[in-house]
């Protein structure tokens, strides 16, 4: 009774943990959305010789690391959710994952092809936009799993797998 008390805890707490980190993703993807999308306009708009602030870099930073160290863990170290199917939710989830993904595509079109020439650059701040939008396409598989969760059914219980 109390071995089994205990595993339910620790499933519980590993679920928990899961969508913590989940949720740290998240934070690191809105953090990149809300300073990226008002500079991807600004470079549309045509407003090239405007260099960002260095507090939008640390922000960047901050939302990288949190991005890639949670996805790691939770990629590593946690099996994937399973869930009652809910298909509505799954396709809603997937579509916002789609959605970030178009914001790296236009992002990463407007500053290579469309604005390349205009733009000031340096090595690192072009390595510093292709991490950046390495860890909002890290971000987009983990959206494209939970709605998977979401989306299939239950046939049978993975190994390890976590239940809502």
């Amino acid at each position: 009774m109390r071995d089994a008390r205990r595993r339910i805890d620790f499933r519980e707490m590993k679920f928990a943990l899961s969508w913590l980190l989940f949720t740290a993703e998240s934070t690191g993807a809105l953090m990149i959305l809300w300073n990226g999308v008002p500079i991807h306009q600004r470079l549309l708009m045509g407003h090239t010789a405007q260099q960002a602030d260095p507090r939008i870099f640390v922000l960047g930073a901050v939302a990288v690391i949190l991005i890639q160290s949670a996805y790691w863990i939770r990629l590593r170290c946690f099996p994937p959710f399973r869930f009652k199917r809910r298909l509505v939710l799954g396709h809603a989830i997937q579509f916002l994952g789609r959605l970030s993904f178009v914001f790296i595509g236009g992002m990463f079109s407007v500053v290579f092809f469309t604005r390349f020439e205009e733009l000031e650059f340096s090595i690192w701040k072009v390595l510093f936009l292709l991490v950046v939008l390495f860890s909002l396409f890290c971000y987009t598989l983990d959206l494209d799993r939970l709605a998977k969760a979401f989306s299939e059914t239950m046939a049978e219980p993975a190994q390890g797998a976590l239940r809502s």
